[in-house]
């Protein structure tokens, strides 16, 4: 029953993918529609190694891949090292990197923005970033909340199974990179296990959600490309949540910098 209503996990030249089906092509595709095939690629999160596979086939040069789990990676020619993207991560490298890519990896950090700071910090001045993460916007995950209050992929089985600990929104994801100095330019989703069958036996509600909430409520995977610019100062400055919360820490004694 499964073959007839889930795909399996893909593969690209052998390489097994962790995402959705598609999720890679989809990524792919908006990376190819913005960035010129140059050297310095960087692949966080590589597992197998079939992104950088793919890209490389796109003509992208100068591959290296990183996990933490350093017994999958296959992808000849690329170079590969061992990464712990909970702690802070840039200083391992010597070098900067032109195009950095990661699929459904951040969803599964304990801190999202160190992730992305660091990985900007790894950008070379016209650098671009391009990630995927589980899209909680999917028809699927409405269904979800409005019967339980709960977000899709990210309940205790996917908590207990998988560690995923911090959904992001579309929403969300664009203000961080604002703020962090990374500019969106292009969004989109890709990727399901739903087969043929399955799409046509759940059109009436997928095909109502499409309607009232547009192309974000298809495709398990939210998918963001982002070029290097400078910090959003407007999104830094001071709230009054942050101003009241400082004249309390100075009646108090205590420095605000060192407890936020």
């Amino acid at each position: 029953m499964n073959g007839l209503l889930r795909k399996p996990m893909e593969n690209y030249q052998g390489c097994h993918i962790g995402c959705a089906p598609g999720t890679h092509a989809g990524l792919t595709g908006i990376i190819t529609r913005h960035v010129k095939p140059r050297s310095g690629v960087l692949d966080i999160g590589a597992h197998a190694g079939a992104l950088l596979r793919r890209l490389q086939d796109a003509g992208f040069s100068d591959l290296t891949g990183t996990d933490l789990d350093t017994t999958r990676f296959n992808c000849p020619g690329a170079q590969f090292k061992r990464l712990e993207l909970n702690q802070p991560f840039s200083t391992n490298f010597e070098r900067k990197f032109h195009l950095i890519t990661s699929t459904d990896v951040i969803e599964h950090l304990d801190n999202p923005r160190n992730f992305l700071t660091e990985s900007r910090k790894l950008l070379e001045d016209d650098g671009w970033l391009a990630i995927s993460l589980p899209n909680v916007a999917f028809w699927e995950g409405r269904v979800k909340f409005l019967l339980k209050g709960e977000l899709w992929g990210f309940g205790e089985k996917n908590y207990r199974s998988q560690r995923h600990i911090s959904p992001i929104t579309f929403e969300q994801m664009v203000l961080m990179m604002q703020e962090i100095g990374l500019q969106v330019i292009e969004v989109g989703t890709a990727g399901s296990f739903a087969t043929p069958l399955r799409m046509v036996i759940t059109s009436p509600v997928w095909g109502l959600l499409k309607l009232m909430g547009g192309n974000h409520v298809l495709g398990e995977s939210a998918l963001f490309l982002a070029k290097k610019v400078d910090p959003d100062p407007d999104l830094k400055r001071p709230t009054h949540y942050r101003n009241r919360w400082e004249g309390v820490a100075d009646q108090i004694g205590i420095d605000a910098e060192k407890v936020k």
